[in-house]
């Protein structure tokens, strides 16, 4: 959302349309004067920061009688500072933090609050955010009601990453009657980020009834329903959007999401496709599609997703991983080597990627790799490895009790095991092939006891199944 400010927003930031109004008393530099136009820049879709406001502050004649100011919403300006502000506003057609600049060695403290507003303009042009924030609480301090002052500090305070303070500014024009379509969008964008789905949603609805056909708006409620995991009606608006913008990246990934969260794969994979065929997929989206493909017992179609998506030099550790382990489960080790290299490649580029539990598991990897090639000696080799750089590697300590029993090793396996079995987590697990170790060795009741033992730390229906049989085992015993 705070990328989005910078760059899809440019009818949230407002010129204030006060006009101008001269006075008969007092000097005429110090008669009041509303300005023909602010120095408010708008926030572009293609640029970071403000753009620069070319209309120029100036004086004119008003010949007719002036409508009058809403003196608390907005400032007057006296004749002085329009100058300045005329000249400020020249500097920023090609410096704005020159404009800060100029108008920060005028008399602020004396000045009303449109220097202080003009300032903080500046400041937001040239993405001194910090100081663009201070310019405008000083121009609040000055006009407490100060609409676009107000608008424009949520807006910084939301740049800087400050949520409560972004709604709490935003809350108050919404509580007086001045919040527009783009402060309300920005209070949901706000909202969603502290957490707060069902206020998001009416701020994005609100901004809706005034802006019908509102990109923005729509997306917000569309990621606040989500959230809600309300995925029909998210689904609704993105149908929507897609037919009005079908080459925005993010739709097609909301609209896959929804359709997995409704368990719907075949509906997730089409939309995704279809963004792939529009060249709009990133690596996130390509490696789910890897995941789908896979999961259809497609291992070339998702071999193929998974390259494109771990190609990148800022690879996704985490996603490469779990594609590995995916292909082994799916005995395809051909297509689980390749990725293995690829990490290897991206260890050896920028071993900075890798947290010491994802380098722990590629090694386990390949050597779950070595054993489903049939090369069980390398697989125990590398099992060791791993366990030399961490020996509470619960999942290796199982794979190599796995192994042992496989080669009729059983005192060894259950060495395994019962170190495995101390791990949090993997009590279970290590208990039940603990078990399985005792069924081959026919102590049928020790086995019923660790298997009880394994269902009353995480019931599963398999191991309950398996558990009746030794029972009835343990008592054919018994009875012999």
């Amino acid at each position: 959302h705070r990328a989005a400010l910078r760059a899809m927003h440019g009818k949230d930031v407002q010129d204030s349309g006060m006009k101008q109004e001269t006075r008969n008393s007092g000097d005429a530099d110090e008669s009041r004067a509303r300005p023909v136009a602010s120095p408010v820049s708008r926030l572009s879709r293609r640029t970071r920061g403000l753009a620069v406001l070319a209309v120029a502050l100036g004086l004119a004649a008003n010949t007719g009688r002036a409508a009058q100011p809403a003196r608390d919403l907005e400032p007057v300006v006296t004749l002085r500072e329009a100058a300045a502000l005329n000249d400020a506003a020249a500097i920023a057609a090609t410096n704005a933090a020159a404009a800060a600049a100029f108008l920060e060695k005028q008399d602020l403290a004396k000045a009303g609050a449109a220097l202080d507003f003009a300032l903080g303009n500046f400041h937001f042009q040239a993405e001194h955010y910090a100081a663009a924030e201070k310019a405008y609480e000083a121009a609040l301090v000055k006009l407490p009601k100060f609409r676009l002052a107000r608008a424009n500090l949520g807006r910084v305070c939301f740049l800087l990453d400050k949520p409560d303070k972004t709604a709490k500014v935003l809350q108050s024009l919404v509580e007086d009657g001045q919040a527009d379509s783009a402060v309300l969008v920005l209070l949901g964008h706000t909202l969603l980020l502290m957490g707060h789905a069902l206020s998001a949603e009416n701020a994005y609805r609100q901004a809706l009834l005034l802006t019908p056909v509102n990109p923005d708006a729509l997306m917000g409620l569309c990621k606040a329903l989500l959230i809600q995991e309300r995925h029909r009606e998210a689904l609704a608006l993105v149908k929507e959007l897609l037919s009005t913008d079908s080459r925005r990246r993010e739709l097609w990934s909301l609209r896959a999401n929804a359709h997995l969260a409704l368990d719907q794969p075949e509906q997730a994979l089409v939309s995704l496709e279809c963004a792939r065929r529009l060249n709009l997929t990133g690596p996130d989206m390509m490696a789910v599609l890897g995941d789908l493909y896979l999961n259809r017992q497609q291992p070339d179609d998702a071999s193929a997703c998974y390259q494109r998506a771990f190609a990148s030099a800022n690879l996704p550790v985490a996603r490469a991983l779990r594609a590995v382990e995916g292909f082994l489960m799916a005995n395809e080790p051909d297509h689980a080597g390749r990725i293995l290299l690829r990490l290897a490649d991206a260890r050896t580029a920028n071993p900075e990627l890798f947290s010491r539990e994802q380098r722990g598991e590629a090694v386990r990897l390949r050597g779950d790799l070595a054993r489903l090639q049939g090369d069980r000696s390398s697989a125990l080799e590398i099992y060791t490895q791993a366990l030399q750089d961490n020996p509470l590697d619960a999942r290796t300590l199982i794979a190599v009790g796995d192994l042992r029993r496989e080669a009729g090793e059983l005192e060894k396996a259950v060495m395994a095991y019962e170190r495995a079995a101390r791990v949090p987590g993997f009590e279970a697990r290590a208990l039940a092939r603990q078990a399985q170790v005792d069924v081959q060795r026919e102590r049928y009741r020790q086995a019923v006891e660790l298997l009880e033992r394994a269902q009353a730390l995480d019931e599963q229906p398999n191991a309950r199944r398996y558990l009746e049989q030794v029972r009835r085992l343990a008592a054919i015993e018994s009875n012999r």
